[in-house]
């Protein structure tokens, strides 16, 4: 997949009057910080409006893909539900507002939360080259989410690479903040990694307990069945433009970003079978998959001999829905 043209368009025009070895030294300094901290609690790592500049440049993309693929899965089970509002809090740039609006154009309202305000001008810079009219006049307030804060409630609510930055306290409340905020779904995204299945986990857990349907990417509302050491997460493979190879010094033509959400609603949807866990394993006349089932999670290898079903697991990626459903 690619980020929109217009979005690529922005990113350029905000790092033209940067030069590639300004640029690969500032990316190679919050590289450096974000080893030495352990964490990715950008808040406190970038510095100066060249450092957000930077950081937007270096990961707007990826985390664009994640949103993209996370918010997609929901659409998937929620058909013909077209939100017209949106309140993404801990916004950054904007990167879910876009994703949000290429996944539904009928948005019509956006409201951005972001703490800092570089970031928050830097969003709206952004914004100004959206085709989109809501993307551009997105309400942006400067808001602390540790803090006391208000807000109109919204059909879709987001927080994407958010929870990292609190308290596990924090996270429970602003978890309960941002439900009873949202009018249709809920839908909060984290890194691939098993630091970040744990806080999905819990605010899965907590959601669960309030009486949300879980919408994704879950095929049910139980109990979450994966045990360590493993952990649920799901990977978008992004197109890297001339731009994103400079920021990186990359020379593949891709990345892939691995990412962990959920999913929570508050109107009935469909239903899935399951959902494909991992790559499909392709061998010489058979296919190993691992779903996730209302039943629990199961391994499964479908032979070439059943052609039908072995023709449809050839186009299985992970994340899929399996068996498939005709009518999503």
């Amino acid at each position: 997949m690619h980020i929109p043209l217009s979005l690529e368009a922005a990113l350029e025009s905000e790092l033209s009057s940067v030069s590639s070895k300004d640029l690969a030294k500032v990316v190679t300094d919050l590289s450096e910080r974000y080893r030495a901290k352990g964490s990715s609690k950008r808040g406190k790592l970038l510095q100066s409006s060249q450092d957000i500049t930077a950081y937007a440049a270096f990961r707007l993309p990826a985390t664009y893909a994640a949103v993209y693929a996370a918010l997609e899965q929901v659409r998937e089970g929620q058909p013909g539900w077209q939100p017209q509002t949106l309140m993404d809090v801990g916004a950054g740039p904007g990167t879910v507002m876009w994703a949000a609006a290429a996944v539904w154009p009928s948005l019509q309202q956006v409201s951005s939360l972001e703490r800092e305000s570089a970031m928050i001008a830097l969003g709206k810079r952004l914004a100004e080259h959206s085709e989109h009219s809501a993307l551009k006049q997105a309400n942006w307030r400067q808001v602390d989410l540790t803090t006391e804060w208000d807000a109109a409630s919204a059909d879709l609510v987001t927080a994407s690479y958010v929870l990292n930055e609190l308290t596990q306290a924090d996270r429970r409340s602003l978890v309960n903040k941002l439900w009873s905020l949202t009018e249709t779904v809920l839908v909060v995204i984290e890194p691939g990694t098993p630091e970040g299945f744990a806080a999905i986990r819990e605010v899965r857990e907590q959601l669960a307990g309030e009486g949300a349907r879980i919408a994704a990417p879950c095929p049910h509302s139980g109990a979450c069945p994966m045990t360590e050491p493993d952990w649920c997460h799901f990977s978008q493979r992004i197109a890297r433009s001339q731009l994103h190879r400079r920021v990186k010094s990359g020379t593949l033509s891709y990345e892939d970003e691995k990412f962990s959400f959920v999913a929570a609603s508050k109107i009935p949807g469909e239903e899935i079978p399951g959902r494909i866990l991992r790559h499909p394993q392709i061998r010489k006349g058979h296919i190993r998959l691992v779903s996730c089932t209302p039943e629990g999670l199961k391994e499964e290898v479908v032979s070439r001999r059943d052609r039908a079903l072995f023709r449809q697991a050839r186009n299985l990626q992970w994340g899929s829905i399996w068996p498939p459903v005709e009518d999503l």
